[in-house]
């Protein structure tokens, strides 16, 4: 009876809690600690906040401990969130880690939406020379196969003469066999 108290509390206070340097690990351990529909409600509650909490910074771990609950309507209702955010949110430094979670929790077909919405960024130069966007690419690289690696590859080789004088852009040529 006195969990119930806490997790409708937990519930109630999720966004309060979820972005306090405490509070996010208490929200952990409550859904780690429960079930059923005080789970759901507890999940429920940050996937539908979970564009905001995935840029900060205690938020987005509680993004990322939902993805290792593996619970794929969790999942999904995440991807929904940040569809269409993915170049912005690769080139900062919280939101950076949720991305590379969703490149590594998603579906297949959910995984090729975030690749393609990466490659065909305006930006997709800057974000591979960015502090936190080259990990998202070399994530993006490494969950990639067939067609879609290769049509993220070409992207990428337009910017090969500029990301070779690039730190950051080094990285992205130096950890996926690009440097040529």
């Amino acid at each position: 009876m006195a969990s119930q108290f806490l997790f409708e509390a937990a519930t109630m206070k999720c966004m309060e809690l979820a972005t306090d340097r405490h509070g996010c690990c208490v929200l952990q351990k409550c859904l780690s600690h429960s079930d059923g529909e005080p789970r759901r409600r507890l999940v429920r509650e940050i996937t539908s906040n979970a564009l905001i909490l995935s840029q900060d910074p205690y938020g987005n771990y509680v993004v990322q401990y939902v993805f290792e609950l593996q619970v794929p309507w969790a999942t999904s209702a995440i991807l929904d969130q940040l569809e269409g955010n993915y170049g912005d949110l690769a080139m900062q430094k919280y939101s950076s880690n949720v991305v590379e979670k969703c490149l590594k929790y998603a579906r297949e077909e959910c995984r090729v939406c975030i690749v393609n919405e990466l490659m065909n960024n305006p930006r997709l130069d800057q974000i591979m020379q960015d502090p936190y966007g080259n990990y998202v690419i070399q994530a993006a690289l490494r969950s990639s196969k067939g067609a879609l690696r290769e049509a993220l590859v070409e992207a990428i080789k337009p910017h090969v003469p500029t990301l070779r004088t690039s730190p950051y852009g080094k990285k992205v040529l130096s950890s996926n066999g690009l440097k040529k």
